[in-house]
């Protein structure tokens, strides 16, 4: 058994609340430790480590045990900056709304086991420069603040890291037509008419386009098909599928949402997995969660090390930017079919990661830069 695929036992314990296998002896609880953090998993594993008979001990008890107290002082301190930040704004009469991982957090038997990186809203139009003076006044630092082309970033020491985003999706994303007119269709909180909603039909469809978005960058992992799970669990009632249905071909996801809602069920319930359903999980193995970006270089850098030769950063780089036909598959599944495209999609790769995620891209040539 793999490190990733007792991880993922672990996972599928703590969701179905059930008693976990124990630890194959050739896996280290180092090892499995900083899989489950690259992957920001690590207190749902945890939840199902503390019921193991043979439990980590030392050092590796204490890692543990100190990872998982700092994401319950995390968890706390989001919910609680988000509320804030929501108060300042209305005080303000500036409409806000509560994006991802804030929302998903409150599907989740617990908060805590559903980590962010960050904390996100959406903010009414014309009032982002207003809300830059409210982060400011709440003491946050402005970090990439008109230069990413959807939303400003701000950080608060130690933990706290706020992206305000002026719209959901670029023009440069083949769906923004889908989230251009997103303020219209929200919902406003009964006691607060600034506090706004997205229905869960909405939110489902934000969720696949934010997933696939991610996906398409290599940035997503085993936390993301944890939310799609709780989504399916816990809002399949609330959600108009007949709608889902419709649209999806329109924004071209028909095949992607069948591929992560059939690896979903292969992994948390009883679902077949398939031999294309191991590549797509191998894939998301490999490229690790949003938010653990330093994390995501030095473990691909180690694979590409082991398994292809690359020893250099700039060898690495390279791939980076021309990643392998197998790869791209799970990106652009034309070229499953039409393998002359292959170089054609990698400058459409290109384009769209320094059109749409300036900063990631800036970010990751700091971190290879300290590889």
């Amino acid at each position: 058994m793999t490190v990733s695929n007792y991880l993922i036992n672990l996972i599928r314990s703590t969701v179905r609340n059930e008693m976990p296998m124990e630890k194959p002896d050739d896996i280290s609880w180092q090892d499995l430790f900083e899989l489950a953090k690259y992957h920001q998993v690590g207190e749902l594993a945890f939840f199902s480590v503390e019921k193991l008979q043979n439990k980590p001990e030392g050092e590796d008890k204490q890692q543990w045990m100190r990872e998982h107290e700092r994401c319950e002082v995390i968890d706390i301190l989001q919910r609680e900056e988000a509320e804030m930040i929501v108060e300042a704004a209305s005080k303000k009469e500036i409409g806000i709304l509560p994006l991802k991982g804030y929302i998903i957090k409150q599907i989740y038997p617990k908060t805590t086991y559903r980590e962010m990186g960050d904390l996100d809203f959406l903010i009414e139009p014309g009032k982002v420069d207003e809300m830059d003076s409210i982060m400011k006044e709440m003491q946050y630092a402005a970090d990439d603040v008109g230069l990413e082309e959807s939303h400003d970033v701000y950080k608060k020491d130690p933990y706290l890291v706020v992206e305000n985003h002026r719209r959901l999706l670029p023009p440069s994303e083949e769906n923004h037509w889908y989230t251009d007119d997103i303020w219209e269709r929200l919902e406003s909180e009964s006691t607060n008419p600034y506090h706004k909603h997205m229905t869960w039909t909405d939110f489902y469809l934000y969720h696949l386009l934010h997933f696939e978005k991610h996906y398409s960058m290599g940035g997503c992992g085993i936390r993301s098909i944890v939310d799609h799970y709780y989504i399916m669990k816990e809002l399949k009632d609330k959600i108009d599928w007949d709608f889902v249905k419709e649209i999806l071909p329109k924004m071209n996801y028909v095949e992607f949402e069948k591929m992560i809602t059939d690896l979903t069920l292969a992994l948390f319930e009883d679902g077949e997995m398939t031999e294309e359903l191991e590549k797509a999980l191998k894939f998301m193995i490999k490229s690790g969660s949003y938010g653990t970006f330093e994390e995501y270089q030095r473990f691909e850098f180690e694979n590409y090390k082991k398994e292809m030769g690359i020893k250099t950063k700039k060898g690495y780089f390279f791939r980076r930017m021309f990643m392998e036909r197998e790869r791209m598959e799970f990106i652009y599944p034309s070229l499953k079919k039409h393998g002359w495209l292959l170089p054609f999609l990698w400058i459409h790769r290109l384009f769209k990661a320094v059109f749409t995620k300036r900063g990631k891209v800036k970010n990751e040539m700091k971190g290879i830069k300290k590889l």
